[in-house]
Order: structure tokens, then sequence, then C-alpha cells
């Protein structure tokens, strides 16, 4: 696998903007492959923080990301439906953030529903001091596995891949993230339309 995107990252086209800063970068779970071919190929060299689920499937994708030979963190996300769990994933991540690290960040993920934000992200913001980069993309030629509730994405080689970023989103320290959700899911909306119209 790691072999396969260090093949796409190199071969496939990008255009779009492509940030360097430090972020919270926050794309759809079905995005995941795309968005990680897209850092490997203009972000390789920038701290980034990801995440992974428990077991062999998480085994195998930590063991893929350490392999492409890029700077990046994984940590093992807690049970699926553990809320207290998820909320000190959220603030691992968040201190990966405040050492440097670009958190990587599905806001409807690990567990879906597809497209509709649950607050990690903007935990991790908001204690982090670091901003939100949202990003959304298009790619072609790909394949889409529809059995998933994500319907991931997965480039293949020699694509094209068009990417798309959103106005940063900052959170304030203490601020109230109730109000905020409803922020990022348009911001999430807007930045995914733009890639779907291109």
């Amino acid at each position: 696998m790691a072999l396969y995107f260090r093949l796409v990252a190199r071969t496939c086209r990008i255009s779009g903007a492509v940030n360097q800063d430090q972020a919270v970068l926050a794309f759809w779970h079905e995005f995941n492959h795309v968005c990680f071919v897209v850092a490997l190929a203009r972000r390789r060299k920038l701290p980034h923080a990801s995440f992974s689920t428990r077991g062999f499937r998480g085994v195998v994708i930590t063991s893929m990301m350490r392999r492409t030979g890029a700077d990046v963190r994984v940590l093992s996300l807690p049970p699926e439906g553990d809320r207290s769990a998820g909320r000190d994933f959220a603030l691992r991540l968040a201190a990966l953030g405040r050492d440097g690290y670009s958190p990587v960040v599905t806001p409807d993920g690990p567990f879906g529903p597809a497209r509709a934000v649950k607050p990690g992200a903007l935990i991790v913001a908001r204690e982090s001091g670091v901003h939100i980069q949202p990003w959304a993309a298009s790619v072609r030629p790909a394949v889409r596995l529809t059995g998933r509730w994500d319907r991931q994405l997965v480039p293949l080689p020699f694509s094209r891949i068009r990417l798309a970023q959103g106005p940063p989103l900052v959170v304030r320290s203490r601020e109230r993230l109730s109000r905020r959700v409803a922020d990022l899911q348009r911001a999430m909306d807007e930045v995914t339309a733009q890639a779907e119209r291109r």
C-alpha cells in the first residue's frame, strides 16, 4: 500500500492551492486516500498527526503511512461509541498541534454518518490554537468503494486531482462549540460543492 500511494503521489497531477501552513486539515472521510496523496506530494516535509482504527486494519494503515516516508504521528482511535474517550482523543491530537504538528481530522469520521460534522475538529482547533483548513477534492480516474459507509475514493496512478480549499476557520480559546458546528458544516459543504464543480 505504501508503494502504491507513493506511486500515485509521484504520477498524479494536482491542481489548486495547497497551503503550507500548520493547520487542522479537515476533509470528509471519503477523501482520506486522496488527501493523503496530496499531503504526500505537496506537504511531505511538514509534520502531520493522524489516526487509525484499532486492530489489524489499524496496524496496516499505520504501517502504510510510516513506510511512505512522511513525517506523521499516528494515534489509535478509541472504541466506537465512547464519547468521553473521543474527547480525550481530540485533546491528544490538540497536544500534538501545540507541538507543531498539523492534525488531520475527518469531521464525519471515523464511523459516520457521511458528510455530517461532529465537534472533534473544533475541539482540536480550540485546544491547539491552530486554525481549521477545510479541504475537498475531485479526482479522475478513481475507484469509489461503494460498499463502505463513506464511499471512499481511491485515486489511481496518473490521476488528476483538483483540490479545493475553503477559508481558514478560527476557533477561539474557551469558545462554545455548539454554535460553531453549523459554521464548520457550512464551510465543509461549500468547499465540497466547489470541488465537485471543477
